[in-house]
C-alpha cells in the first residue's frame, strides 16, 4: 500500500516536473520580446559648399598678416545688408567653433570640410561648443590678404555666394589663422553659419528616442540569449533558425553601434539614418505571430 502511494507521488511529481519544464521551453522559445521598429532621426540640415582657394599672390610665399575676423564679418554684414537681408549676429559659441575648424585644418596641412585624423568637422564641432541648430553651414577659404578679400573671393564663387547671403541665417562665427601651409605661407578663413534650433534637433533624438532605442538593444540581447536559442532547438521551434538568427545579429550590431553614439551624446550622421532603416527593414521581415511547437 505504501509502494502504491509512493509510486502514485512520484508520478504526481514528475507530471507537475514535465509540465512546469514544457511551460520553461514555452515562456524560453516564445519570441515575446521581438525587436520593434525605432524612429529615424530627424537630422538638423547642414551645407558644404566647395572649398575656395584664392589666386596665387606674393603674399603665399612672402608671408601673411594677421586678420581680424570681425573684419570678414563686417563686410559679409555689408554685403547682405546692401540687399536687404538681416546681417548675421556674432554668436561666440561658433566663433569658437569656427576656431577649432581653422586650427585643425593648418595643424593637419589638410584643407577640406573634412577631418579624418581628429574628426572635428562642422557636424561635430558646433554641438561640441554647446551650440545647438537646425541648420548650419560651412565656407572655408584660404590665401586672403583681408576680411574684405576673402569675402570678395566669397561673393565669385556662386556656392559660397549663395551660401553668405542666405536670408534664413541668423548666427555667424569666422576664425583666421595665419600659418606655413604645404609650401606657402598663407591665410585659412573658417566660416560658419547658423540657424539656432533645440537640442533634439542637433543630436537626432530626444529622451523618449533615447529610451526607445535603450530597449530596443534590451530586447535583441534577450532574443539572442543562448539558453532560449538551444531551448528553441531542441522543442523544434520554428522562429528559432538560422536565418533569423543572422537577423537579430545584424541588428544588434547597428543598434549597438548607434546607442554608443548616444551614449557619448553624439549627434546622429546620416549613416546611423541608413542604419536605422536597415534595422527597421529586419524587424518587418521578423515573425510576429506565435512559434509552433
Amino acid at each position: 500500500m505504501a509502494r502504491k502511494k509512493h509510486r502514485s507521488s512520484f508520478r504526481v511529481l514528475v507530471a507537475i516536473s514535465a509540465s512546469i519544464g514544457l511551460l520553461m521551453g514555452i515562456f524560453l522559445t516564445y519570441p515575446n520580446n521581438i525587436p520593434k521598429q525605432l524612429p529615424v532621426p530627424k537630422l538638423a540640415q547642414v551645407y558644404l559648399p566647395p572649398i575656395m582657394w584664392m589666386p596665387l599672390s606674393t603674399e603665399w610665399v612672402l608671408g601673411a598678416q594677421a586678420i581680424d575676423p570681425l573684419d570678414l564679418i563686417a563686410s559679409v554684414n555689408k554685403e547682405r545688408t546692401s540687399r536687404g537681408i538681416a546681417a548675421l549676429r556674432v554668436n561666440p559659441l561658433l566663433m569658437k567653433a569656427a576656431q577649432k575648424r581653422a586650427d585643425v585644418i593648418l595643424r593637419h596641412q589638410n584643407f577640406s570640410h573634412q577631418d579624418p585624423y581628429e574628426g572635428i568637422i562642422l557636424t561635430t564641432v558646433v554641438p561640441m561648443v554647446g551650440y545647438h541648430f537646425a541648420y548650419a553651414s560651412e565656407n572655408i577659404g584660404m590665401g586672403g590678404v583681408s576680411g574684405p578679400n576673402f569675402v570678395y573671393g566669397f561673393m565669385h564663387s556662386t556656392a559660397h555666394r549663395e551660401n553668405l547671403l542666405n536670408p534664413q541665417l541668423v548666427d555667424t562665427g569666422v576664425a583666421i589663422v595665419s600659418g606655413p601651409y604645404k609650401q606657402y605661407y598663407v591665410n585659412i578663413a573658417v566660416q560658419l553659419f547658423a540657424v539656432p534650433g533645440q537640442k533634439k534637433e542637433t543630436l537626432g533624438y530626444g529622451p523618449e528616442e533615447i529610451e526607445q532605442y535603450k530597449q530596443a538593444l534590451s530586447d535583441v540581447k534577450s532574443q539572442l540569449s543562448p539558453l532560449r536559442w538551444i531551448t528553441g532547438k531542441l522543442l523544434h521551434n520554428s522562429f528559432y533558425t538560422d536565418t533569423q538568427r543572422q537577423k537579430l545579429l545584424r541588428q544588434r550590431e547597428i543598434i549597438t553601434a548607434v546607442y554608443q553614439r548616444i551614449e557619448k551624446s553624439e549627434p546622429l550622421t546620416s549613416h546611423d539614418t541608413l542604419l536605422i532603416e536597415e534595422y527597421n527593414k529586419l524587424t518587418q521581415s521578423t515573425p510576429t505571430t506565435p512559434p509552433q511547437t
